[in-house]
């Protein structure tokens, strides 16, 4: 955890050095979410809350970098029962801007994701591969049944408007998130976010 924050901050120094201007955002919204699975049922899609905060480096008009930090809640249903797991979200995204008052972008990348904290609720043992019915139906841990980094591809689009940005993307899971052997679990997501922007 304390290597990728150093390798974020002297990512962001390099911007300061390098960029032709910096954009800083607080942002929040929903993540609308589904677990894909081998094991049971595909999941319902589920929303929940997201928030964090961006900085974005311009090299012109045209092409910038957007690096984020951003805490996840992702939520999921199946066999009834839900599954929640909560990350901390970090983004590396390519990003094509057009337009000049009013602004549109595409945006792209790469995202590593740290395991904050897991749990299910509901009649059967899901993270743990067992599919088992559940002792209680009670909220359960679930962090030791699942891997504690997630890498993803990130895609979106969206727009700048005075200091308000709109940002809808799709967020595909490429790697396996349970240590279960044969329980492949994978997460799916599409956000919504409002941020307010403060350009440097």
């Amino acid at each position: 955890m304390k290597k990728i924050f150093l390798a974020l901050s002297l990512l962001i120094a390099s911007y300061s050095v390098y960029g032709q201007g910096i954009m800083v955002a607080g942002k929040v919204g929903t993540s609308i979410s589904t677990i894909k699975t081998n094991r049971v049922n595909d999941f319902n899609y589920k929303p929940n809350f997201n928030f964090g905060v961006v900085v974005e480096a311009a090299t012109n008009d045209l092409f910038s970098l957007q690096t984020e930090c951003m805490y996840s809640m992702i939520s999921s249903k199946s066999e009834g029962t839900t599954v929640n797991l909560n990350y901390v979200d970090f983004p590396i995204l390519a990003k094509i801007t057009f337009g000049k008052s009013k602004r549109f972008f595409f945006n792209a990348g790469p995202m590593v994701s740290i395991l904050a904290r897991a749990k299910e609720k509901g009649p059967i043992n899901i993270l743990d591969g067992s599919l088992s019915t559940a002792e209680n139906s009670n909220e359960r841990d679930g962090m030791r049944y699942l891997n504690n980094s997630n890498f993803s591809m990130v895609f979106g689009i969206g727009a700048l408007i005075d200091n308000i940005m709109i940002d809808f993307r799709y967020i595909t899971g490429f790697t396996d998130i349970s240590r279960a052997q044969g329980n492949d679990l994978s997460v799916s997501r599409f956000d919504i976010t409002v941020a307010y922007a403060l350009v440097f």
